[in-house]
């Protein structure tokens, strides 16, 4: 759902506002959080547009089956799923998820991946993002929830389904986690089987429909979840030629890049290691500057402004604001 108020003055604008934190506050079953999800968009609540200048390219590797929801290409075919969701955006140019798969079955890639599989994926798919996922939890429970609390004693439980999808996106330049989201369905499926004299309760089993609806709403919520971390990623790109005082990279007019965008090179300024012994590599000053000169199909010649002593084949770039 997108909300886009027009023209509105700032006593209007503020009167929404209140409205919608009171509807929440009140309880009246939609949870929002506003920093992290992007089921709104809010632009007076400081809503950000991805940061790139061109549309990232995109893969998605089969999502790993935790649950055994049966066929053997499960994965692919959520990974197709969860494609097709992301896809949505026309910021981002996602690949063919069967291209993906043969290409991390043949090289025997699995998740989870570590972050040199995840750049070995990244430059040969010549992808600015690869994500991988997991269904990793699938039940089912009986509760009373909103109004049936207030009435417990009156009124019957109710049955759910839910799913827990997981989705890990991940760098190119280095192969750490870009953004890191999961998000549990709950479709409600009607009222719970009654127990029995001695407490003992049917077992619910789930048509096929509904597990594919409560997949759907997963898939759904965890699309928006994740847009926050991608959203925030500059467009990197690897060099792949330095001559004459111009650098050449394999990103053109396929993922729209616009002449006169600014790009550099980020020095290196120190690396930190968290508690789980990963490696952190904090960037300083840009070392290089470069721009957007001309843009072909599939590749695009940027002129070094500043900085070409530190520039050679196989560094990695990245789209500036300025």
């Amino acid at each position: 759902m997108t909300l886009r108020p027009a023209h509105c003055p700032k006593a209007a604008l503020a009167a929404l506002l209140a409205l919608t934190l009171s509807s929440l506050a009140a309880g009246c079953g939609v949870v929002t959080d506003f920093v992290h999800d992007n089921e709104y968009d809010i632009p007076f609540l400081g809503k950000f547009d991805f940061v790139s200048p061109a549309r990232l390219r995109v893969g998605i590797i089969p999502i790993e089956d935790q649950i055994g929801l049966g066929p053997t290409d499960a994965g692919q075919h959520l990974s197709r799923l969860v494609t097709e969701a992301f896809a949505r955006r026309s910021e981002l140019l996602m690949v063919d998820s069967a291209t993906v798969a043969a290409h991390v079955q043949g090289r025997g890639y699995q998740h989870p991946l570590t972050a040199e599989q995840a750049m070995a994926i990244c430059q040969d798919l010549n992808l600015n993002i690869v994500i991988e996922g997991a269904a990793a939890h699938y039940g089912q429970s009986q509760l009373r929830v909103g109004w049936r609390k207030l009435a417990r004693w009156f009124t019957d439980q109710q049955q759910y389904v839910q799913v827990l999808l997981t989705l890990r996106a991940y760098d190119p330049s280095d192969g750490l986690v870009v953004t890191s989201r999961s998000f549990e369905s709950k479709i409600h499926v009607g009222d719970a089987e009654p127990r029995g004299a001695m407490g003992e309760q049917a077992v619910y089993k789930p048509s096929q429909e509904v597990i594919e609806e409560s997949l759907d709403e997963a898939i759904d919520g965890l699309y928006l979840r994740s847009l926050d971390g991608i959203m925030a990623l500059p467009f990197k790109a690897r060099v792949i030629n330095v001559s004459g005082g111009r650098a050449e990279i394999a990103f053109g007019q396929d993922v729209s890049m616009p002449r006169g965008a600014k790009f550099v090179k980020l020095s290196h300024l120190e690396d930190i290691e968290n508690d789980i012994q990963v490696t952190y590599h904090v960037p300083g000053a840009p070392s290089v500057r470069l721009t957007v000169a001309e843009v072909s199909g599939s590749s695009s010649v940027l002129t070094i402004d500043s900085g070409a002593e530190n520039l050679q084949p196989g560094d990695f770039i990245q789209s500036w604001r300025q």
